[in-house]
């Protein structure tokens, strides 16, 4: 399983001290720079560090952002930024893929397909990079009827590698109940006032599986492997979530047949004055460790264990148990508990079964049947051992791994 960020360090901390943080905290790909000015010799050292440290990387360079603009002016020679870009990295060991852009609209997919298109023709081996918008986002932000439409759409006209989308769960508070004081300061920029808007629903955002149930439906349709961003800092509305609530992120995102996970952010975001107000990221603004980077450290493990089996295992069905409030498919298999309990269970390829906890303050303790002898596997050892049915365990927000023979 393919783990990264988004917003890494700054080009002032382009060290090898820095990027060997990054490989044992368990991320196996180096988002790109969290700051402006990076040039073409930043990002070589970037991409030199991270082969380093065994660690692939996704590049942002300021000409990707040149042809875009040419392109929407209509100059014939949009292309050439692209051609000099790939030139200058196209052959080096650590890069993954090219930024293009973040949550584009609809109205911008024929433009993102002839990008695509332009940086395959120049460096078959890299893709691009884009990531869309979540299901909370509006009509208007989307530029699509529905969200569905709108992932579909990006597929058949974009035809990325692969898919790509942000979804931030968990909040301060509802609009209704903004503290006094705490209002959405508007800008110049339409987009970002969108965004700031969107940002202002509940506290525990409705929408988070059916978002997954969206993307993994239609990328299992196109043969399409998908990643999902998902709250890490805390800034504006979005609260500081705990370790559980972010075990619930990568837990229910693997149980659904995620092949690649991005934590928003790694660094703190350096943004002074900001609206969005920035803080407790992996890393402070500063480089001093917080503590997500601890929590993340011991998730990204654990999720190296269980992709060790489930990597290349197709997902065959997720279905809910316990309340449920969003459009999913209910569990119709045997559980009984002496307590309420809310389970995502992801069925694969080989017997294996994933079971995430949707609670993210209590454990849920169980009885579940299995056909043949079951087996849990054991994260830190990254072994399996025979597993009572009759009494199954799992923490707040976390996940077993049950294989049956």
């Amino acid at each position: 399983m393919e783990i990264t960020y988004w917003y890494g360090p700054p080009r002032t901390f382009l060290n090898a001290e820095t990027y060997e943080d990054v490989k044992n905290a368990g991320f196996t790909l180096a988002g790109p720079m969290g700051s402006a000015g990076v040039n073409t010799e930043d990002n070589l050292k970037f991409l030199d560090l991270c082969r380093e440290k065994g660690l692939k990387a996704c590049v942002h360079d300021r000409r990707m952002h040149h042809a875009l603009r040419k392109y929407e002016n209509g100059e014939a020679d949009w292309d050439a930024p692209l051609k000099s870009m790939t030139e200058d990295y196209k052959h080096h060991p650590a890069l993954a893929c090219y930024y293009v852009i973040d949550e584009p609209s609809a109205g911008m997919f024929r433009m993102l397909g002839d990008i695509i298109a332009k940086l395959k023709e120049y460096d078959p081996e890299h893709p691009g990079y884009i990531n869309l918008l979540p299901n909370y986002a509006t009509a208007e932000q989307l530029g699509s009827p529905t969200y569905y439409d709108h992932v579909k759409d990006y597929i058949e006209t974009v035809r990325p590698a692969f898919v790509s989308y942000d979804h931030y769960h968990f909040l301060h508070f509802t609009h209704d109940t903004l503290p006094q004081g705490y209002e959405i300061e508007e800008t110049d920029d339409e987009r970002e006032n969108a965004i700031r808007r969107s940002a202002m629903i509940s506290i525990d955002r409705p929408g988070f599986f059916e978002n997954l149930e969206i993307v993994r439906t239609l990328c299992a349709q196109y043969g399409l492997p998908f990643m999902v961003i998902v709250l890490l800092i805390e800034h504006g509305p979005y609260r500081n979530v705990t370790e559980a609530e972010l075990r619930f992120e990568a837990f229910q995102t693997l149980a659904y047949g995620a092949s690649m996970l991005s934590y928003f952010t790694y660094w703190t975001v350096i943004e002074p004055g900001s609206w969005w107000n920035w803080r407790n990221g992996c890393v402070s603004c500063e480089g001093e460790k917080l503590q997500h980077y601890y929590d993340v450290s011991k998730i990204n493990r654990e999720l190296h264990a269980y992709a060790a089996y489930l990597d290349g295992k197709k997902s065959v069905d997720v279905s809910h148990y316990g309340e449920i409030g969003e459009k999913v498919k209910r569990f119709t298999g045997k559980i009984s508990s002496d307590s309420p309990v809310q389970l995502t269970i992801g069925t694969f390829e080989g017997g294996y079964t994933a079971i995430a906890n949707k609670n993210t303050e209590k454990p849920a303790v169980f009885a579940m049947p299995f056909d043949g002898e079951a087996e849990r596997l054991d994260a830190e050892t990254g072994r399996f051992a025979p597993l009572d049915t009759a009494r199954i365990e799992i923490g707040p927000g976390d996940m077993v791994l049950i294989r049956t023979k």
